[in-house]
């Protein structure tokens, strides 16, 4: 297995397992999984910041890995994620360090952009047109792995946790 099918494989697990906590969370807030996993895992301010910090770091490593050790050349709009992403670094890591919630709400339209754009992105992968993005084909992927993973979905799986972590800290509040 290569590196390539594990970061594919981690992002769907984690996405996977996030979604599933947070539906759990919005049926009933107060069920016997989020209790446990609350008694073992902080779940306030600070460690959300921080847990976002390390999601978006995650995600800027794994960007620049494929570009720059695995030498996939980025398309058009893998550079306009690499826009929306990076800056979450600095801004959750800011927020984590001064323990801000302000980081959340500067935050989220770089979620919800990223969200779109990494979503047309892998719809242009889906359905390609005959048209080409620029020198680097957006309709192509280098990476297909599970016979439906790309880079537009990964990356679209990071903004998703993201959000999904927020959405999460808003459901439970300060426990």
């Amino acid at each position: 297995m290569t590196e390539i099918e594990i970061l594919a494989l981690v992002s769907l697990g984690y996405i996977l397992l996030f979604l599933m906590f947070t539906l759990i969370n919005i049926l009933n807030k107060n069920n016997l999984i989020t209790n446990k996993l609350l008694s073992i895992i902080p779940f306030d301010l600070k460690s959300v910041l921080f847990y976002c910090f390390l999601l978006s770091l995650i995600g800027t490593l794994g960007s620049l890995y494929l570009s720059d050790i695995k030498n996939l050349e980025p398309c058009k709009y893998c550079w306009f994620e690499r826009i929306l992403l990076f800056p979450l670094v600095i801004i959750f890591f800011i927020s984590w360090i001064k323990k801000e919630a302000f980081g959340i709400l500067i935050s989220i339209p770089f979620i919800i952009l990223g969200l779109a754009l990494s979503m047309y992105h892998y719809s242009i992968q889906l359905f390609p047109a005959d048209d080409t993005c620029d020198i680097v084909n957006c309709s192509s992927p280098y990476i297909w792995e599970l016979g439906f993973i790309s880079i537009p979905l990964m990356a679209f799986f990071n903004f998703f946790g993201l959000l999904l972590i927020l959405i999460n800290y808003k459901i439970l509040g300060e426990k």
